[in-house]
């Protein structure tokens, strides 16, 4: 197809098909979506935790994290202590707890039921005939029935940046039975799930779809209805916030550069066969400041400090949203801050931590509302 061609026909399905997100502009990072310095002011809970992904509350006012192929247990004095609870098969993801047991998503293995010891009782490998390999999230219904996110059929978590350049579709979410005996596909065909929440009574789901920019409402009849269109980042998990709402990660921002490389087809594949993809035009949970990355000719520094309104490579941002998924307030860590990649925020105890893979912390955020920019 030529060039010209491709431009009218792009065109022709933004004019036809308003409602596509194709044709919604990038919006503007404003109102509750203010940039601020929230993220940065954040806490870290100890020393630095690489490959920390997932955390759920422990009942008690500690915490699991999951990181690597280990579940840890954060707890003691302002959780300050931690230890190493249980080796895992593979790479640990997801968490969620029902009563003693504990549900942890491990990329190419599935999902793995653990007891109170961290023995594990029950495994859940495949669904419908499909292997369950990329586990991005996990909750639980109020009769103790287990939802799951699988993110994509092709990549295991970890190459969530190939699944979004390779614009693929064909992630899902799953109903399991307490025991992992019974699954079903509830929903299918969706653009990396990446975070599902029950609402309090039951009868309904949210859930994220990253590629695509969205929070939906998931009827456990599998009728799909948007909730939020259009986000400024790729949004990941949700956690109940106590009071109707929700708290909501988002793994990185948008930019004007990568919304145009997924646009332009040739290029997008030609970049994919030939670069590494360390150095794809694409977001990032963290930058490293290699001379090779992309997006650094507007990160401008002066007296040795990165601008924050830089185009991000990485980006940190986590929302408040009410019970109608209304964005209520967010907090930030731009181009210059290294707490970016957050996957999760989950209330334990009076506070709200936050796991920001990019920058391998576990973070308490700061209370209250925004930060000044």
């Amino acid at each position: 197809m030529s060039g010209w061609w491709r431009h009218a026909l792009g065109d022709l399905t933004a004019l036809l098909f308003p409602e596509r997100e194709a044709g919604q502009a990038l919006p503007v990072m404003d109102g509750a979506w203010t940039p601020n310095r929230g993220l940065d002011e954040a806490l870290p809970l100890g020393p630095d935790l690489p490959g920390a992904d997932d955390l759920v509350a422990d009942g008690e006012g500690g915490a699991w994290v999951s990181a690597g192929d280990t579940l840890w247990h954060f707890g003691g004095e302002d959780l300050g202590t931690r230890r190493a609870h249980v080796r895992l098969p593979g790479e640990a993801g997801a968490l969620t707890r029902v009563g003693e047991a504990l549900y942890v998503g491990v990329a190419d293995c599935g999902v793995l039921k653990l007891d109170a010891t961290g023995c594990e009782v029950a495994r859940l490998t495949a669904v419908d005939g499909q292997p369950l390999t990329c586990v991005t999230a996990l909750a639980s219904l109020p009769d103790g029935r287990l939802l799951i996110t699988q993110g994509s059929a092709q990549h295991p978590p970890a190459r969530w940046c190939h699944d979004l350049m390779e614009k693929r579709a064909s992630g899902r979410v799953v109903l399991a039975s307490a025991d992992l005996t019974q699954a079903r596909t509830l929903k299918a065909g969706l653009a990396w799930p990446a975070g599902v929440l029950v609402q309090a009574d039951g009868s309904a789901l949210w859930i994220t779809e990253s590629w695509r920019h969205a929070v939906h409402r998931l009827g456990l009849d599998g009728e799909l209805r948007p909730l939020l269109r259009n986000l400024p980042a790729y949004p990941a998990r949700l956690a109940a916030d106590g009071q109707g709402g929700a708290w909501l990660g988002l793994m990185a921002a948008r930019t004007h550069l990568v919304e145009l490389v997924l646009r332009e087809r040739e290029f997008r594949e030609d970049m994919l066969a030939t670069v590494d993809p360390r150095y794809w035009i694409a977001p990032s949970l963290r930058a490293t400041g290699h001379y090779l990355e992309p997006l650094q000719g507007g990160a401008l520094k002066k007296l040795g400090m990165m601008k924050p309104w830089a185009p991000p490579r990485s980006y940190g941002l986590v929302a408040q949203l009410a019970a109608d998924a209304t964005p209520l307030r967010s907090l930030h860590s731009r181009a210059g801050g290294v707490h970016h990649g957050v996957l999760s925020a989950v209330p334990v105890g009076k506070r709200v931590l936050a796991v920001s893979k990019g920058g391998a912390r576990v973070l308490a955020l700061p209370a209250g509302g925004e930060r000044d920019a």
